[in-house]
């Protein structure tokens, strides 16, 4: 697995975590997005709704390409945990075990999906996507797939990223004796400044407007560990949310 970064050094000041910006990290993180985009999953910025990544506050999700979402009639969102799971990750301690980066992020999961899709099942695409590394052959191969990225909601403007609580506390500081960095008003994304308010706007720009869903598309929500929380909270919290309706839609919830 080759990687741009810097081998790893070790400083006697840094923090004993490894942060996001850590090159291990980097890599593994690198090497996941390499293997979505194959699969025809991009990053789509929020709250610019744009694919291109802007200078400033943001926070990215994953999807196909907008024109091949709209033609999709199901839809699966997925809502990850909010603890230190970065975008496409379900757990760190698995990419580098057996499972490795297919089984510890999403890959498998929108690799599953592709190889069910109506366009791709009868193309043997189960046993071609199987393959390390392998990704669909065309873009309208891709799955009707929707990452929400409920973890990394703090804008850090000197690296122009993202970043979860933990690499926030993980980023350098002058010396061991210093405090984490402070967060700051300015490192909230507006519309995104808690996993609750990110459900709420992901569903609100995105996934149930026409321009990215079709209106009779079927919903289904994957929510893992506290993404079961923050669905909860964002319909507690206002019950005319937009994701609420009535039983007989076809927008379901799958807990796990």
């Amino acid at each position: 697995m080759k990687c741009a970064q810097k081998p790893c050094t070790v400083s006697p000041a840094a923090p004993p975590q490894l942060s996001q910006t850590d090159p291990p990290l980097v890599c593994l993180r690198e090497q996941v997005q390499k293997r979505l985009s194959a699969l025809g999953l991009k990053e789509l910025y929020l709250p610019h709704l744009t694919l291109t990544k802007p200078s400033g506050p943001h926070v990215p999700i994953l999807l196909p390409d907008p024109s091949v979402l709209r033609t999709r009639k199901r839809i699966v969102v997925l809502i990850n945990d909010s603890m230190h799971n970065d975008l496409g990750i379900l757990a760190y301690r698995l990419l580098a075990r057996e499972p490795g980066l297919n089984g510890g992020s999403v890959i498998n999961f929108a690799k599953e999906l592709a190889s069910r899709s109506p366009s791709t099942c009868n193309l043997g695409a189960q046993t071609k996507l199987s393959k390390d590394g392998a990704g669909i052959e065309h873009v309208e191969h891709a799955p009707g797939l929707v990452v929400l990225n409920t973890a990394q909601l703090l804008y850090s403007h000197k690296f122009n990223n993202t970043l979860s609580f933990r690499s926030w506390n993980c980023l350098p500081r002058p010396s061991r004796s210093h405090g984490s960095v402070q967060m700051h008003a300015e490192n909230e994304v507006p519309g995104h400044g808690s996993p609750e308010e990110h459900v709420r706007s992901v569903f609100e720009t995105v996934v149930l407007r026409p321009e990215y869903v079709a209106a009779d598309a079927e919903i289904y929500i994957v929510a893992i560990e506290k993404g079961f929380r923050h669905l909860l909270d964002a319909l507690k919290r206002d019950c005319k949310c937009p994701i609420y309706r009535p039983p007989s839609s076809p927008l379901s919830p799958v807990f796990e």
